[in-house]
């Protein structure tokens, strides 16, 4: 992969991008093959800023053919590249951090324990030595306004809480009326990010405050030899049954991090030595913490307890 196309596109992408420059910056994608095209849309994609690859294809690029140009162009190259690993789509709140729905801890821009530990561990995925890392994307129902404003804002909250590389798509201020709104939207993002990584798998991770649900039995729908598995933070109290009707489409609802590695191993999505890690994590971080009252410690703490016991069973 050329530095010289990741900054040649770069200064293109910013300010108004207009049709000379989107057929410049077409005919540089075009001009890479293979996995090369694949490192290249990857560096783009780390961008800290909300110029990264999907606001480049389907946010600069006004012209409908020069897009289908260059998503051509992408799904040709994927195709005999086969499956090179597993992007990670990850929701923001209530699923990373304690926002809205959730009770076991207090509200805040602190990282759910044993989140960023999950979301690394799939990014790994069950080798040692995976074919990239940093394939961590977050979709969220927040509205991207302001020229990427609400983008930046979350990204740095994001690098300080220490996710040290990802992307972020954001959502509309139209689908924040309803919870099958703010799932289309969501679903919406999904099919903008396939499109553009077809070479990868995608594991979805969400939370049951704010339609994941309803975003997790639709891709696994949509995308079913695509989407390996979504998993589904419970910040409200999903009952057993519904739970085990989820997990037979492919959609698995868990408590605690701790509980959705191991899910993730016996699915064959990580490693073992991940799966001690997010114990590990997860248990460090509740001591940071600072409790609105003894119970919500104990209990939380009895809670992780539990799973970290099975979990160090495996082995």
């Amino acid at each position: 992969m050329s530095e010289e196309h990741v900054d040649r596109i770069h200064r293109l992408q910013e300010g108004w991008t207009r049709r000379h420059e989107e057929r410049e910056i077409v005919d540089i994608f075009c001009s890479v093959h293979g996995e090369e095209l694949t490192q290249l849309k990857n560096a783009l994609n780390r961008r800290d800023d909300h110029h990264d690859l999907e606001e480049l294809i389907f946010g600069d690029i006004d012209d409908e053919s020069v897009r289908e140009r260059v998503l051509d162009h992408f799904a040709a190259q994927a195709e005999p590249l086969g499956r090179l690993g597993v992007k990670v789509l990850s929701d923001i709140d209530d699923t990373v951090f304690p926002m809205i729905h959730e009770t076991r801890y207090p509200h805040g821009h602190f990282l759910v324990p044993g989140s960023l530990a999950f979301l690394q561990a799939l990014d790994d995925g069950p080798t040692e030595s995976p074919w990239s890392r940093g394939d961590l994307t977050f979709l969220t129902a927040r509205p991207e306004i302001a020229f990427g404003l609400i983008e930046s804002n979350s990204k740095d909250v994001l690098r300080k809480a220490g996710v040290a590389s990802s992307s972020l798509l954001a959502g509309s201020l139209m689908n924040l009326h309803s919870k099958d709104a703010m799932a289309d939207g969501k679903v919406a993002n999904f099919a903008h990010y396939r499109k553009l990584f077809p070479e990868y798998g995608v594991v979805f991770v969400g939370d049951s405050g704010q339609g994941d649900v309803l975003v997790g039995q639709r891709v696994r729908t949509d995308y079913p030899d695509a989407v390996s598995a979504v998993f589904i933070h419970d910040v409200v109290g999903t009952p057993a049954a519904r739970r085990e009707e989820l997990a037979a489409s492919g959609v698995h609802v868990f408590e605690t991090y701790i509980g959705a590695a191991m899910k993730a191993y016996s699915l064959g999505l990580v490693s073992l030595d991940n799966v001690k890690r997010v114990v590990t994590e997860s248990l460090a971080a509740l001591d940071d913490i600072d409790w609105e009252t003894a119970e919500q410690e104990a209990s939380t703490r009895k809670l992780l307890q539990r799973d970290a016991d099975e979990a160090l069973a495996l082995g």
